[in-house]
């Protein structure tokens, strides 16, 4: 086979540097445009860039600490699981030598609370060696929560169940002599194998499948997330005000003595880059320009078209509003508005609230439009007065919904009810006995 040279024409789109970068700023929520523009800063010389955390004050103890200062702290003040165990353990009526090793022991668990390596090598390494491993680890295994310090998933398991009120010798045979059995789901041969009834194994399996694999999580508070609102709707007086949170935000602004300098005495390949940089930061300037007009925009819409909502705090106000909606009214296209929500919080009376939550899509019924939360409360309405022993299925709340006129498919009922944390038929009725 030859080669050959072939002329081909083809129709590609392809994104403007500034378009794109004006997108990305848009879809970026105050922090994450933070974030940004400091990596922007270190990349280009041209851009300075000035903190904007002036954080209100707060006096505390008599000393003036910033909000940053008080959110670092409360942060720092988050206790490692580890720290309660050691609490624990020094409580305990043991040898000093044992309780000293069982330290080591607690400092070695891992996230989850299990030990991954051979006690003995463990206190071996740190010159504990003339100490009872085993002593050690029963120490550790003693702990609250039940479960701590154990080897392998299965002996985590098992000493919760050796720890339990009513012990179940069953479910512990199960886990440590016939755990094939229990991961396939082959009861008949459990049966069999154990000369037992199904309703034990039944039994053995339900006590088994309420254990706690991650023990330590119920001592283990989650690193806390703090969302910093983008938009601050309140009601003052009898109005609404509608405000950007960006006095956080740092200021960039470029260079232009630094530029002119540098243009001035630069050769032309470094003219070319510094043009490239001079263009990439009034892109940018622009973009944050255009994000703040934007979001400014759809937050002062979404206040008016939610007006009763943001004056009595009650969601059953919120009227249908969709993104097609909004985008016609501020002329700009859907994804626009679509970035310009997204991740994007609300700060008003009644808590902080994701942007996206004040679009509600529309249901059409019999006498007009209704929004999903609407439906929603008829549908928690319906679920608070129904017979206890006979509890709706999505089909009668459905036929029940037609005579209030509000027409929905028994699919989209079954998706509002989940939506509203209804459980169905079968797991109402287990919950009502």
């Amino acid at each position: 086979m030859g080669l050959a040279l072939v002329q081909t024409q083809s129709l590609k789109l392809k994104m403007a540097p500034a378009l794109f970068q004006s997108m990305t700023v848009l879809q970026c929520n105050n922090e994450e445009l933070s974030r940004l523009l400091h990596e922007k800063a270190l990349e280009n010389p041209l851009l300075h860039i000035e903190d904007g955390r002036n954080f209100s004050s707060y006096s505390i103890n008599g000393e003036a600490k910033s909000t940053s200062d008080v959110i670092e702290e409360t942060a720092a003040d988050r206790v490692d699981f580890r720290e309660l165990l050691h609490q624990d353990l020094h409580h305990m009526r043991l040898d000093r030598i044992v309780i000293r090793a069982a330290d080591i022991l607690i400092d070695s668990l891992n996230d989850n609370g299990f030990i991954d390596e051979d006690p003995e090598a463990i206190l071996d390494r740190v010159g504990q060696s003339d100490t009872d491993p085993e002593k050690a680890l029963a120490a550790v295994q003693a702990l609250e929560p039940a479960g701590v310090g154990a080897r392998s998933l299965i002996e985590c398991l098992c000493l919760q169940l050796r720890r339990s009120d009513q012990r179940c010798t069953l479910a512990e045979t199960i886990l440590t002599d016939y755990r094939d059995c229990f991961m396939t789901g082959n009861w008949s041969e459990l049966t069999s194998l154990l000369g037992v009834t199904r309703a034990e194994i039944d039994t053995a399996v339900d006590r088994i499948r309420k254990l706690n694999p991650n023990p330590v999580a119920a001592i283990q508070d989650d690193p806390p997330q703090y969302i910093v609102p983008d938009v601050i709707i309140s009601k003052k007086g009898g109005d609404l005000v509608c405000e950007l949170e960006d006095q956080y935000l740092p200021t960039i602004s470029v260079n232009m003595n630094d530029y002119t300098r540098y243009m001035e005495a630069a050769d032309s390949e470094t003219k070319r880059y510094l043009r490239e940089k001079f263009d990439e930061a009034d892109w940018l300037l622009s973009g944050v320009s255009r994000r703040r007009q934007t979001l400014m925009n759809l937050a002062q819409m979404v206040m008016k078209h939610q007006e009763k909502y943001f004056m009595t705090g009650d969601r059953n106000y919120l009227l249908p509003f969709t993104m097609k909606q909004a985008a016609e009214r501020l002329s700009v296209h859907e994804s626009t508005v679509s970035r310009a929500a997204a991740g994007k919080y609300v700060q008003t009376n009644y808590g902080v609230l994701p942007m996206k939550s004040f679009f509600v899509r529309a249901v059409r019924a019999r006498h007009g439009t209704f929004s999903a939360l609407q439906i929603q409360n008829e549908i928690k309405q319906l679920v608070k007065k129904e017979d206890r022993r006979k509890p709706l299925s999505d089909q009668t709340i459905t036929q029940l919904l037609a005579k209030s006129g509000f027409q929905c498919s028994r699919r989209a009922v079954a998706k509002y009810r989940a939506n509203c944390g209804i459980g169905s038929t079968i797991e109402r009725r287990a919950a009502y006995n």
